[in-house]
């Protein structure tokens, strides 16, 4: 198959998948299927970026799409509200796959830097590190500064887009590392199935053994034991210390945030579901295809909005 025709493949699921986010009342088998979308076009990415002409054209060009679907999941809802009767399966719009995508090029391209063995590569890896805890900063620092409004909390759930951080990225940074190891093995396939199915392998091992949730509640554990014997800045420390690896490992991760003792792998639990997209990964031919290069740009956003309206027309009617 060329990138086009896995592009094609990954629309469907893609639009099944979001049916059965914003539609009320539909099977979670939608959203089983829906799992396979998103490797595909990380694939499809990144296969694009290692044979474009320019590579930061590129990546502007999805950072741009990124920042413009950001400010219109902001805007829409608002649209919605105001519609008598509207009631959606989801408050607000979060669906934003230009900003991982976007994310996952910078990963890309630093990794070519490194492989060519570019003088620039530490200048641009300290740039990136800088960049990156800059903007946790500021989006840590920003809402203790300002009154909670309707209006700010729009603006901040704004600003990630804006500052092209990692943090808030739909699937989380993980699937960071999913288009890095995809870009590193792409052309080597017996190398991609080893590195993508040991890639959801561990995924499933984290959901559900739920390993991070467990080691952050030891921490509270030991943090609370200090503060029991009397070594209060110690336990402060430590919770701290727990306090960021939290928001770090769980918040940003795309792993279901905290422990949960009602862990169900296939109702609220199944992004492990994704290893469904190794046969058509494998497929790839090695060509691009017919291409449709804008195409996806607007048909991501449109079928969103159309999909957010339904569901929340369908909602006030049944309601």
């Amino acid at each position: 198959m060329s990138t086009t025709a896995l592009k094609l493949i990954a629309l469907v699921l893609m639009v099944i998948d979001h049916t059965g986010e914003f539609i009320p009342n539909m099977p979670v088998a939608l959203r089983w299927i829906g799992r396979l979308s998103a490797p595909i076009f990380v694939f499809c990415t990144v296969e694009g970026f290692s044979h474009t002409r320019s590579k930061k054209r590129y990546m502007l060009r999805l950072y741009t799409a990124g920042v413009l679907m950001g400010l219109l999941d902001r805007l829409v809802p608002y649209i919605g509200h105001a519609i008598p009767n509207f009631s959606p399966e989801k408050t607000w719009i979060q669906n934003n796959i230009f900003r991982t995508l976007f994310s996952i090029l910078v990963i890309c391209f630093l990794i070519d830097l490194f492989q060519k063995k570019d003088k620039n590569f530490k200048k641009y890896l300290l740039i990136y590190g800088v960049w990156q805890a800059g903007s946790y900063c500021i989006l840590d620092l920003i809402p203790k500064l300002i009154t909670p409004s309707a209006l700010s909390e729009t603006i901040l759930s704004f600003l990630p887009n804006l500052l092209g951080s990692i943090y808030y990225l739909e699937g989380g940074w993980l699937f960071l590392l999913l288009g890095a190891l995809l870009y590193l093995v792409k052309d080597h396939k017996k190398t991609l199935a080893v590195g993508y199915f040991s890639f959801c392998f561990v995924y499933f091992l984290l959901t559900v053994t739920q390993f991070i949730p467990r080691v952050l509640i030891k921490l509270q554990y030991f943090a609370y034991r200090l503060d029991l014997r009397g070594l209060a800045g110690l336990s402060s420390m430590l919770s701290g210390f727990e306090g960021v690896l939290f928001d770090f490992c769980m918040s940003h991760s795309g792993l279901e945030p905290g422990y949960s003792s009602g862990l169900n792998l296939f109702f609220t639990d199944y992004q492990w579901m994704m290893i469904g997209a190794l046969p058509f990964l494998l497929a790839y031919n090695g060509q691009k295809g017919k291409g449709y290069k804008y195409f996806f740009y607007f048909f991501y956003p449109i079928h969103i909005f159309l999909l957010y309206f339904i569901g929340g027309l369908i909602g006030g009617m049944s309601g």
